[in-house]
């Protein structure tokens, strides 16, 4: 189990180096081909061990919350899709015994590296920090593509990638670890160094302690009947793994199960599969990356058809002949089930006529974790997923790993002992027992793990191959930290596994591939190798590393500088010129540290606190383009002064990181000064700004103070297009409206209307008739042109002629002038009003009323309803004895007494048949601003005149004539009088 540690450097580029640098590189070429054929090493354990390239993203270890049961990428990583790289499928010639060399034979053309992508690509995305989520690692260390700067006396720019990185060292590290099997380092901290022995050492140091690995391969089978009899032999005739190093931590892993086609023990006959389990798992300190793809590869003829199942009992069994060659895949971010069930679409997790129930499961949650160690390590048949508390699909998945041996032929392939025919797994994770503490691993070092099965059954088996492939991304501080063994022995990478039972007899076979922790024996004891045993003038080198002041380097560089001076240790000048460079970069180191505020012990720098700067006016108020300038230069700045997760740097690149820093700071100039717009915004109504005119304003205002507004100023207009500009602190600035806003300078405003010379007579100036509007028309037209009969008027204008006589002219911006009526016409001399040429009608019967002097509401209102209807068009007012006013359009009035129109409930006389008195009549007209002639004015139909009645003169000669009847009346009625 992995111990809490704190957060600290990951990504780092390490060169390789030797011990001596003064052996040609074909020399020792051809030296290494001479330790292997000295020491009979074979072929599989040096150049075997190499796949096509790739490239891939770094991910964490568990990252994944324990409600999933996924791998899940780091951050921001890319998910890489692989399934084009699976390796080349092996071939059987024929179902014949295998002779002697059966192994070189059937791996040949797995043991040849594809050049597919064997180059390193340019455009290899490089891997974010990782976020903490896991209770075992508090803080997850960081991991990234360190590379090499172009700068530098020690660098070759010859070797540079497509973003101009030299990567002539990581070039050297990938080189390196694919000759030697060893794990090319992800950081600074890892190097490759040939050993006094001739053999190779990774050294990884993490907060200056060193961890030395060197290759491992282990050999193990089952101890079931009948299988105990197996060799190292036999593992390899029917399981090959391989592995090629992509440089930078990233490793493809290729393990080929069953490679002639079905199971095969060395020199024995082919065996079709029947319901064969294979899977690989790999330790926590690899993380896969994109696709898993698996190559399937068949004898394809109508005398090798199997059995294929659905996985869900026998009712779906079917008779199935093969393709000679599928490729199926799947992604475990995004194809695997929380219960660990792969189903994918080139890879369904039922009805899958070549692989019977894949899974994948991880150690990320609780429940993973228990099916991986049910299926993978448990020395026991467990039917059930744990997720769905069902049967697995295909049936049981279990590998007994817990069960196997080591059968390593070389007693002294595993540091630590000798462990030939001492238990595979030592811990009781999975199985509670603690009988097998002599065994080589830790099963809880283990993060993920991928199990197969085959079809077939007795009598139709399945004669298939299947070549699986994936890339992963490595971490030597995981590595690091993997459990150690009881004789603190410690193992990295993978272990490939097979389990059927057929033919009465158990197969259980096992390869693991990876790097083991170098030990020595201290006593009867074993400790784990230090590099001053395996490397000389180790401690040469790490005097010489002393004497550089480290205060202000980050880890990289420090393990940089320690690279250089291991490489060239003996070359004393060289040395030197290292140990100078180390402390000159320390002290570029202090200034990059200072342009940014700290490293400040006299407090020289206060101004230069980041945090101040960002809450400073020159920051706030700058522009968007020298913020960034400024922000980037301190994030690139701060990415290299990190003492743990700090990238590496050297001393030229130091010092334009700091003056970056400096300039983007200098160039900050933010400051409350308010411009004021050039232009002014012409306003209707200086007092009445419309809602588009403000924002006009608004507008003109911010595009002014653009800087001050893409930093979060506001701007605000009043109805007088005053502004107010609000800063972040929420002090604010008034601009005045004069510097804003002037009036418009319209058509109107421009033309001096003239009045016609002459007015227009008319009949009624109150009540124009559509060829007096005319003449109006033509006066104001005629009175608007020049000398020569041209119009003064803009083009487009337009006159019109309102019933009053009032007269507006339109000008084509919509700006209006206007003429009064009475400044263009007047009215005829003989003009009759409207009340003169009518004579108003009364209602045949009184209105009876409570009080004649003194109607109410609703008799004022019969009343006048009853006269407005017997005198259309004219306005009726009712007082309060019931006089009742009628005014005609043109102003003029007509009264009638209310002696005419009421009488008192209940009095006998209720008709106007007795005593008529003349309405009197007001010719004198009202002014025509005058709107309060009643409660209907508004209602009165300008257009409906009042009928036509007698004149004045007619009705003063019917009172002449009545006075004269009753005269003689009073003659006759004396007269009779007289005589009675």
């Amino acid at each position: 189990m992995k111990k809490n540690r704190i957060d600290f450097k990951e990504k780092r580029r390490y060169a390789i180096k030797k011990v001596s640098g003064k052996t040609a590189s074909v020399f020792i070429g051809a030296t290494i081909f001479g330790i292997i054929l000295s020491s009979n090493l074979s072929i599989d354990n040096t150049k075997a061990d190499t796949v096509s390239n790739t490239t891939a993203t770094t991910i964490s270890n568990d990252q994944t919350p324990e409600t999933s049961n996924v791998v899940t990428l780091r951050n921001n990583q890319k998910n890489e899709n692989n399934s084009n790289e699976a390796a080349g499928s092996v071939q059987a010639g024929s179902v014949q015994n295998v002779t002697s060399n059966a192994e070189s034979n059937v791996s040949a053309e797995n043991k040849a590296p594809s050049t597919e992508n064997a180059t390193l690509k340019s455009d290899i995305p490089e891997a974010s920090a990782p976020a903490e989520s896991s209770a075992n690692t508090s803080a997850a260390p960081a991991m990234r593509m360190a590379a090499s700067t172009t700068t530098g006396s020690d660098r070759n720019a010859a070797t540079v990638d497509g973003n101009n990185v030299n990567t002539q060292e990581a070039e050297e590290n990938k080189k390196l670890a694919n000759e030697t099997g060893l794990t090319s380092s992800d950081n600074y901290s890892s190097n490759i160094y040939k050993g006094t022995d001739g053999n190779y050492y990774k050294v990884i140091t993490i907060y200056g302690k060193d961890y030395v690995y060197r290759p491992v391969k282990v050999y193990a089978n089952g101890t079931a009947t009948g299988q105990w009899a197996t060799r190292e032999r036999d593992t390899r005739t029917n399981i090959i793994t391989t592995k090629e190093d992509l440089g930078n931590g990233k490793v493809k892993w290729t393990v080929v199960f069953f490679p002639n086609k079905g199971l095969q023990n060395y020199n024995s006959k082919l065996s079709g599969l029947q319901s064969a389990k294979f899977g690989v798992a790999l330790t926590k300190d690899y993380q896969i990356i994109g696709d898993v793809t698996v190559n399937i590869d068949s004898i394809a003829d109508a005398n090798h058809t199997y059995t294929a199942m659905t996985g869900h009992g026998s009712g779906g069994d079917h008779a199935f002949t093969p393709e000679a060659h599928v490729v199926q895949s799947f992604n475990p971010n995004t194809d695997v089930d929380p219960s660990g069930w792969i189903n994918s679409s080139t890879m369904p997790g039922e009805n899958n006529d070549y692989i019977l129930g894949p899974y994948y499961f991880t150690t990320e949650n609780s429940v993973g974790k228990q099916n991986l160690g049910n299926t993978f390590f448990k020395e026991e048949t467990v039917n059930n997923n744990v997720y769905t508390q069902q049967q697995f699909i295909g049936g049981v998945h279990d590998l007994w790993t817990d069960n196997y041996t080591i059968r390593n032929e070389d007693s002294n392939a595993l540091d630590g002992g000798d462990y030939y025919k001492k238990h595979l797994i030592y811990d009781p994770l999975y199985n509670g027992r603690y009988d097998h503490t002599d065994g080589f691993f830790n099963s809880d070092d283990f993060g993920s793990a991928m199990i197969f099965k085959s079809h077939g059954k007795s009598g139709t088996p399945q004669f298939s191959s299947f070549t699986i492939s994936f890339v992963a991304q490595h971490t030597d501080s995981y590595q690091s930290d993997l459990a150690k063994g009881p004789n603190r022995q410690q193992f990295s990478g993978i272990i490939a596994n097979t389990y059927s039972y057929q033919d009465a007899y158990y197969n259980m076979y096992s390869i693991s591939l990876g790097e083991q922790r170098s030990l020595k024996k201290v006593g009867k004891s074993y400790v784990e190798t230090q590099p001053g045993d395996k490397i000389s003038n180790w401690q040469k080198g790490e005097d010489a590393l002393a004497r550089i002041n480290k205060e202000y380097l980050n880890d990289e560089q420090i393990n940089n500088l320690k690279n250089k001076i291991h490489k060239n240790i003996e070359n004393s000048e060289l040395i030197e010129q290292i140990v100078t460079t180390g402390n000159d970069l320390n002290d570029s180191m202090k200034a990059l540290g200072n342009s940014v505020g700290i490293y400040d012990d006299n407090n020289e720098y206060t101004n230069r606190i980041v945090d101040n700067v960002k809450n400073s006016d020159k920051y706030i108020y700058a522009s968007k383009e020298k913020q960034k300038a400024y922000d980037d230069a301190v994030i690139a700045a701060q990415n290299v002064i990190d003492k743990t997760k700090g990238k590496y740097a050297d001393k030229t690149t130091v010092e334009t990181l700091t003056k970056n820093v400096n300039d983007a700071f200098d160039a900050l100039d933010g400051v409350k000064t308010v411009n004021i717009p050039t232009e002014k915004v012409p306003v209707k109504d200086l007092n009445n700004l419309s809602e588009d005119e403000k924002a006009q304003v608004k507008k003109n205002v911010e595009d002014a103070n653009k800087t001050l507004i893409d930093n979060g100023v506001t701007v605000t207009v009043d109805n007088k297009g005053n502004a107010t500009i609000t800063y972040l602190d929420k002090s604010t600035y008034e601009i005045s409206s004069t510097d804003l806003v002037e009036k418009t300078n319209t058509d109107a405003d421009k033309n001096e209307l003239k009045v016609p010379s002459d007015k227009v007579k008319v009949d009624n100036p109150n009540k124009l008739t559509e060829d007096e509007k005319s003449e109006v028309v033509k006066a104001v037209e005629d009175a608007n042109k020049d000398e020569e009969g041209k119009s003064t008027l803009p083009e487009g204008s337009k006159v019109t002629v309102g019933d009053n006589g009032d007269v507006t002219v339109t000008y084509p911006d919509g700006s209006k002038d206007t003429i009064p009526g009475d400044k263009v016409l007047e009215g005829k001399s003989d003009a009759k009003s409207d009340a003169d040429k009518n004579e108003p009608k009364e209602p045949g019967d009184k209105v009876k009323v409570d009080d004649p002097n003194k109607l109410t509401d609703s008799e004022k209102e019969e009343l006048s309803n009853n006269l407005e209807k017997l005198n259309p068009g004219t306005v009726v007012t009712i007082a309060d004895d019931g006089t009742a006013t009628l005014t005609y359009p043109d102003g003029s009035t007509n009264t009638i007494p209310g002696s005419q129109l009421v009488t008192a409930k209940g009095n006998g006389n209720t008709t106007n048949s007795n005593v008529k008195v003349t309405p009197t009549n007001t010719n004198n007209k009202i002014n025509k601003d005058n709107n309060s002639l009643g409660k209907n004015t508004a209602n009165a139909k300008a257009g409906e005149l009042p009928q036509t009645g007698e004149n004045n003169d007619s009705q003063k000669l019917s009172v002449i004539g009545m006075a004269l009847i009753g005269i003689l009346g009073l003659f006759g009625l004396g007269k009779k009088r007289k005589k009675d």
